[in-house]
């Protein structure tokens, strides 16, 4: 039928299972393991800028979707408008008092504020 093993055959193999590593039965625990939250150091904005922040980001998606044709083009051009009034004295404001902003933030809010005048100067032409 079948051979039988030798003796020393089957204790070699058995020794060279016990050299071999085992996994643990901890590391197959059917527990949930615990979630360490990792902390973050918290970053302190000023209000102004987020504010002026926000309206950047509001008209930019306004324009996407004036681009893009999703709805009426002319309540999105009044909503656009608004927000560019909004932006421009939020953008005054912050000239005025001295608001401690970062540099490529009043970059981007100058650059806004000569996009936002150039197409008003086209306009009244």
């Amino acid at each position: 039928m079948y051979e039988r093993e030798k003796t020393i055959d089957v204790l070699r193999r058995l020794k060279a299972q016990e050299s071999k590593p085992t996994p643990r039965m901890e590391s197959y625990s059917f527990s949930k393991p615990k979630i360490i939250p990792r902390e973050e150091p918290v970053q302190i904005i000023n209000i102004p800028q987020r504010n002026v922040e926000n309206l950047m980001h509001k008209i930019e998606d306004l324009e996407k979707k004036m681009k893009s044709g999703t709805r009426s083009y002319f309540d999105l051009y009044y909503d656009l408008k608004n927000a560019e009034q909004n932006f421009m004295k939020e953008a005054e404001r912050i000239k005025k008092q001295n608001f401690q902003i970062p540099e490529t933030t009043m970059k981007r809010i100058n650059e806004r504020v000569l996009m936002i005048e150039k197409k008003t100067a086209m306009g009244e032409k």
